[in-house]
């Protein structure tokens, strides 16, 4: 069997099982373990699938409640590495910026190397992250954390980013959608977002192209809403709609290795 017709099938049998560990699939498939996890690992690249520990859980039908960070993490890592660089670049010194919570905006913060900058979050891990940086000074939310994916929210920290003004809000998403906007799984991400979009000067969303032209249960905004958009890769065609609603693209694609 070719390695790509081996992954179709791969893909097929987790979709319908909604998740297999990688010791049935290699007994399925009759391959190695390794050979398995490689499959896993390229389908998970691409946004096909999330990788789990010891296996895979579809994303067909996961609208409505939040992907583990452990899964989430590894989609599109090196899409992900670039945007965050890129992102950091619209940094300035002094200023005072949101960090939505996701593992794009982590990489922002790990990409931080300016001077005066505070920092609002409702991510613990990106608050971890920042806590080795000396000129940056984290603000964390408050709030219910969701131990899932690191982030705080609920009444408290929605409040907490109405009750502030910033110079730019670096923000992410489960997925957008030309018509449909921004969406998230949960009603209570989508609360703190729309908070932190209200309290900033400027509004940078942050995603890697998997994300594209996809809904999830929970609307959050228009893309009217946003600024500017950092995109791994975009063709003509899909800028179109963000561009004619005043949206600039920032492309950054991941280096060749």
């Amino acid at each position: 069997m070719f390695q790509i017709e081996r992954q179709e099938k791969i893909l097929r049998f987790i979709n319908e099982s909604k998740k297999a560990n990688t010791d049935e699939l290699a007994a399925a498939f009759s391959v190695s373990r390794v050979t398995i996890r490689r499959d896993i690992d390229l389908l998970a690249g691409k946004g096909l699938l999330l990788k789990t520990h010891g296996g895979a859980v579809s994303v067909k039908g996961v609208f409505f409640r939040e992907i583990p960070f452990s899964a989430k993490a590894g989609i599109n890592a090196p899409a992900k590495r670039a945007i965050g660089m890129a992102a950091a670049q619209l940094i300035e010194n002094g200023e005072i910026i949101i960090f939505d919570s996701g593992s794009t905006t982590l990489e922002i913060a790990k990409n931080i190397h300016h001077t005066d900058i505070t920092v609002l979050t409702n991510d613990i891990k990106i608050a971890m992250e920042l806590t080795n940086k000396p000129d940056v000074r984290v603000i964390v939310s408050g709030g219910s954390l969701d131990s899932t994916v690191f982030s705080l929210t609920g009444a408290r920290s929605v409040n907490f980013f109405k009750g502030i003004h910033v110079n730019k809000t670096f923000l992410g998403c489960d997925a957008v959608d030309p018509e449909f906007g921004i969406s998230d799984r949960t009603f209570e991400s989508c609360d703190v977002k729309r908070a932190m979009i209200q309290s900033a000067d400027e509004v940078i969303m942050v995603t890697d192209n998997s994300k594209l032209n996809k809904r999830v249960f929970a609307h959050v905004c228009d893309i009217s809403a946003l600024d500017k958009l950092i995109i791994d890769k975009i063709d003509e065609q899909g800028k179109k709609p963000y561009t004619d609603k005043g949206v600039e693209i920032i492309i950054a694609a991941p280096a060749a290795l």
